[in-house]
């Protein structure tokens, strides 16, 4: 079906690691550290929320031509229009406030996000631009920019976007600063065409790209798809696919996602370590 495909939010790794194995790790080794993996997560989960938020408004607003301000209540939505020449070109502002706003799903949204389009998200080459201003959820200040271009279709006559983040970095309520960088690709694999009220439910996407950053305690690391992770809408884990993780000072995890049924949404997955394998559950 053809719908958004960045309201769904998912995790590179998303891994809050309970690792089981007939060899335990040294708790204290930091080569078994999953501060990286969960750091990471985060930020991934933040930036994919302000995503969110814009992807809401573009969706509601993907045929507007016209300029409106929504003040009734928080968020206030701005829309600034171009004219007749550039109907689809248009400058959003989502305004949660300073005392803030809880969403539906209990988040606390305050500041604000701005973004342009340069056209309807369906069309081939439109770019959507946001930028983080004053914005936070639940107490994370959160700075960055964030770029979906739409590039048409690959060989396979799949849609894909690319996607970066750049500059990204998010401030705990203690003053802890976690930086980020994400650069991937996002391609609608099954259910592009599926029409009707229920075709979203076969809808799937591979991610491939990489991202890095450097931890609340100062470790860099960066992660790398080594082969495409499966996404399904209403299924919040990675499907299959293999990435690696690679921390300073730390032998490189290699996570894989395909141990589970293929059928069903598992949250099973295994990381190898020095050759030794951890059998985890996605949180």
């Amino acid at each position: 079906m053809k719908t958004n495909i960045l309201l769904l939010a998912v995790a590179f790794v998303g891994m809050s690691v309970f690792f089981n194995s007939c060899k335990k790790p040294e708790p204290a080794d930091p080569v078994y550290s999953t501060e990286a993996a969960q750091d990471n997560a985060l930020a991934d989960n933040l930036f994919n929320d302000a995503q969110t938020q814009i992807d809401d408004t573009h969706k509601k607003q993907d045929a507007n031509t016209k300029s409106i301000t929504d003040s009734s209540s928080y968020p206030i939505i701005t829309i600034v229009a171009g004219d007749s020449t550039t109907a689809y070109i248009w400058k959003a502002t989502i305004d949660f406030g300073t005392d803030g706003v809880t969403g539906d799903d209990g988040r606390v949204r305050k500041g604000k996000i701005e973004f342009t389009t340069t056209g309807r998200y369906i069309d081939e080459g439109t770019v959507i631009t946001g930028t983080l201003i004053n914005y936070s959820v639940d107490n994370y200040l959160i700075e960055g920019t964030k770029k979906v271009e739409n590039m048409g279709k690959n060989s396979d006559q799949q849609t894909y976007f690319n996607i970066d983040v750049t500059d990204g970095k998010i401030t705990d309520a203690n003053g802890v600063v976690r930086t980020w960088e994400s650069h991937r690709v996002r391609t609608w694999v099954v259910g592009e065409n599926t029409t009707g009220i229920l075709g979203i439910f076969d809808d799937e996407y591979d991610i491939t790209g990489s991202a890095s950053g450097v931890t609340a305690s100062n470790k860099a690391y960066t992660i790398t798809v080594t082969q495409p992770l499966r996404v399904k809408v209403f299924c919040k884990w990675i499907q299959d696919g293999n990435l690696s993780l690679e921390v300073a000072g730390s032998p490189t995890i290699y996570v894989d996602y395909g141990v589970g049924a293929a059928s069903t949404c598992d949250n099973q997955a295994k990381a190898t370590i020095n050759g030794e394998e951890y059998f985890f559950y996605m949180h």
